[in-house]
């Protein structure tokens, strides 16, 4: 009899510890599932990178804050008289505060007599991107201004080899137009610098020898000649120079 009792006792204790056993694995699997819905979540609400070129500026705007879309930030800024109504105008370089490697658009704003701003010339090719794809520094300084005699600078300044470009436009028959192009290169032993005028057709490169303390130089003047007028809405300033006279250096 007690021999009996005593397998009832086991048998009771071994079912007791089954039930704690299942009840321990179906809070684990709950707790599984529960992460992996928290997962889930998460990637679908992560948002879309967008690319600046896929932006609709305003035509209008009271002021420059205005034609800053996200994910934009003006990068570089310039106020100034560009055409002749004698009414202050704005220039900005936007870039994508998200993707440094993203194209950057100039855009520029003509002033109203009611105060408002229009939106009279935009580029996609007068800023180069401030770095590569690969992540490297491209045109990362830079700086607009807009001179006394309604002319539009542009400074863009790399890492060697890239230089330095500087470029001015100025209105030619209600059209933004490149007049000058300036670059500045070194090198081992001298560097070059070289004045572009697209309106006379003429460049003049400056050629100096660091080797010397004296810091010898020569001047190369060529003449070109441009089938047609570089525009600042459509034409990229380093691409027009490859097609210009190089410096012998």
């Amino acid at each position: 009899m007690k021999f009996k009792m005593f397998l009832l006792v086991v048998a009771i204790c071994a079912l007791g510890c089954n039930k704690k056993s299942n009840v321990k694995e179906v809070v684990i699997s709950n707790k599984d599932t529960l992460n992996q819905e928290v997962f889930h979540e998460e990637y679908e609400n992560e948002p879309e990178e967008v690319a600046l070129e896929e932006l609709k500026f305003p035509i209008t705007g009271k002021n420059a804050e205005a034609f800053v879309l996200e994910p934009c930030e003006i990068k570089m800024r310039a106020e100034g008289f560009l055409n002749e109504d004698n009414l202050k105008d704005i220039v900005i370089v936007l870039q994508n505060k998200s993707n440094r490697a993203d194209s950057r658009a100039t855009l520029v704003l003509l002033q109203q007599e009611t105060g408002i701003y229009k939106l009279q010339e935009l580029s996609w090719e007068a800023v180069g991107q401030e770095y590569l794809e690969s992540g490297s520094p491209f045109y990362d300084v830079g700086e607009i201004s807009i001179d006394k005699d309604k002319t539009l600078h542009i400074l863009l300044e790399g890492m060697a080899p890239v230089g330095s470009r500087e470029t001015v436009y100025k209105y030619v028959n209600n059209k933004l137009v490149l007049i000058k192009i300036r670059t500045f290169h070194s090198g081992a032993g001298s560097y070059v610098s070289s004045k572009y005028d697209l309106v006379s057709g003429e460049v003049d490169h400056e050629v100096v020898n660091t080797l010397y303390d004296s810091l010898p130089s020569e001047h190369q003047i060529e003449k070109f000649k441009l089938k047609r007028q570089i525009l600042f809405t459509n034409d990229n300033p380093d691409t027009i120079l490859e097609n210009l006279p190089q410096a012998n250096w």
